[in-house]
């Protein structure tokens, strides 16, 4: 969009910007027996906060990965059916 002003002219110009949405945050890891320190696939990885909630499921060697999370501050906790749950 080109504007002109004339000699003398004056004129009100508002603009409205649109933020740039912040770059997606990724979360991963391996969830691993305490005893054993094998890999526990089937685990659930669950997060909940600012940004909604998120989660993932690990592999056949315990490793999860969440991509395409929202910047901000979440809670999280880790359950699968043979072990106890894990807070984080």
């Amino acid at each position: 969009m080109a504007i002109t002003l004339g000699p003398g002219e004056q004129r009100l110009l508002n603009v409205q910007l649109t933020p740039v949405p912040p770059d997606p945050a990724r979360l991963y890891g391996r969830v691993t027996n305490s005893q054993t320190g094998g890999g526990v696939a089937g685990a659930v990885v669950q997060i909940t906060g600012t940004g909604g909630g998120y989660q993932g499921v690990t592999n056949s060697t315990g490793n999860y990965d969440i991509p395409g999370i929202t910047p901000g501050t979440y809670d999280g906790m880790v359950t699968h059916p043979d072990y106890e749950t894990a807070y984080f």
